[in-house]
């Protein structure tokens, strides 16, 4: 934890805890401010289907195993399945995009069945049965068929994951009927009668690098989900590019489309906007060091899981054990003066957020300083939703009897944000009002006084002592 001294007229950049002591013998005079879901790119995923968002809840984390190929709980070779996990130490909903889909495993698989004949009354007859994987990826290869003989009529299918069984269908007879089975993890192709074969691996599949097209398009997707909190995993200088183009792109939603989201960035630089979470160490998972792209997954979690009245300031991040490129004080105050998102070590060796902050360093008369801070931003944000979905178009009257009523509503919503702590300072006369000179034909124009919440980070104690 920080501390130490404080001035009075300056103040302290990073959160603690400061007291001063003065001597008091010189007199005897005593001085008496619904969130949660994430969007999770897999920028090296072995298989699954690209440009498209697969959506996981809290409910069933795992649900789509058989799209990824692993479940999330696996430690897949790319360590992709990772980031789902981290975000979901605190996102109740997690919007996976697969970025690129390589080339897809297959097998020609020769089958061999006994048809009857009139001399020797059977006659081996041998058939061939294609097998695809459903996604490209080298994933694809640990796929194995097999296909015995059931000692009741018919022939069994097995398909083996890695080793694994994940499908076994029992008593089939033809090529057709196995594919009208649509199995999720191989496509079948041929005709004819299905007959024996070992085991046999399907081959071929290969992965395919993700390019700054693919990245683009993922950009570009980022309007066709709801979401509060995007990961960006995407760092070194082949990045720079388009880690300018996040930027702009959450610029582009948050100041012309009014939608209250955020991008996390490892080592973003100088964005300077408060749409932007700069991420500039991380953490190791019991010795596990988690690259700062990656450790982008739980901040977006954590920023999206967090409320309207909640920091991250301080928080801990569970399961972390040790802080990857650790800050001293003074590089701790400087980033802070930066606008980076780091983590510390707290007082009982936990490992936890020094400051929940985004990139903004510039202030200004319409942002100042208070715009930096993530929590008050969460306040802004939901508000925002809150009066979009409660203000849509053609649903009241311009006229003063809608007037009146959109004043009331405006108030309860006023109301809401200060019973739970996210807003204070109300009056409800003034803090939310129709500009009914302004207002006319099918324009209404507003007037809201809003003042958030923020948490108590930098606290200063003066004792005095006798």
């Amino acid at each position: 934890m920080a501390g130490g001294r404080f001035d009075k007229l300056i103040g302290k950049e990073r959160p603690g805890t400061y007291i001063n002591f003065e001597s008091g013998r010189k007199n005897g005079v005593i001085n008496a401010g619904t969130r949660g879901t994430v969007i999770i790119p897999l920028p090296k995923a072995t298989y699954g289907p690209a440009k498209k968002f697969i959506k996981l809840t809290t409910d069933n984390p795992d649900a789509e195993a058989t799209t990824f190929g692993y479940s999330i709980y696996d430690n897949d070779p790319n360590r992709q399945m990772l980031l789902i996990r981290e975000a979901f130490k605190r996102a109740t909903t997690v919007y996976v995009y697969i970025l690129t889909e390589g080339k897809k495993a297959q097998a020609e698989i020769t089958m061999t069945t006994q048809a009857a004949d009139e001399e020797t009354n059977t006659e081996a007859v041998t058939n061939t049965l294609t097998a695809i994987a459903r996604y490209g990826g080298s994933r694809g290869n640990a796929f194995a068929i097999t296909v015995d003989a059931n000692p009741l009529g018919g022939y069994d299918v097995l398909i083996h994951l890695d080793g694994n069984k994940v499908t076994q269908y029992e008593g089939l007879n033809t090529v057709e009927e196995l594919i009208a089975l649509e199995n999720p993890y191989v496509a079948f192709m041929g005709k004819g009668n299905l007959g024996e074969t070992a085991g046999q691996n399907l081959s071929g599949g290969s992965d395919e690098e993700a390019a700054n097209m693919d990245i683009t398009a993922f950009i570009d997707a980022w309007e066709n989900v709801k979401f509060h909190t995007v990961a960006f995993p995407f760092d070194g200088e082949a990045a720079t590019n388009v880690k300018q183009a996040a930027l702009t792109k959450i610029k582009y939603m948050r100041d012309s489309m009014g939608r209250g989201v955020q991008v996390v960035i490892p080592n973003a630089g100088n964005m300077d906007y408060e749409g932007v979470i700069n991420v500039t160490n991380s953490i190791s998972l019991d010795g596990d060091d988690l690259s700062r792209a990656e450790v982008c997954a739980w901040v977006a979690g954590a920023t999206a899981g967090a409320t309207n009245k909640q920091s991250l300031t301080y928080n801990q991040y569970v399961g972390a054990t040790e802080v990857v490129d650790s800050k001293s004080n003074e590089e701790a105050v400087a980033a802070i003066k930066a606008g980076e998102f780091f983590f510390s070590i707290g007082d009982k060796d936990e490992i936890i957020v020094e400051y929940d902050i985004n990139s903004l360093v510039n202030f200004t008369n319409k942002k100042d300083k208070s715009y930096r801070k993530n929590r008050v931003i969460r306040v802004y944000d939901t508000f925002q939703e809150a009066v979009q979905l409660n203000f849509p178009p053609n649903k009241y009257d311009n006229s003063p009897d809608g007037w009146d009523i959109m004043e009331g509503i405006g108030k309860t919503i006023l109301q809401q944000f200060e019973e739970a702590g996210a807003i204070k300072n109300v009056s409800y006369d003034e803090d939310f009002l129709v500009d009914r000179e302004k207002s006319m034909d099918d324009e209404t124009y507003f007037n809201i006084g809003l003042q958030a919440v923020d948490s108590a980070e930098k606290l200063y104690f003066t004792v005095t002592t006798r």
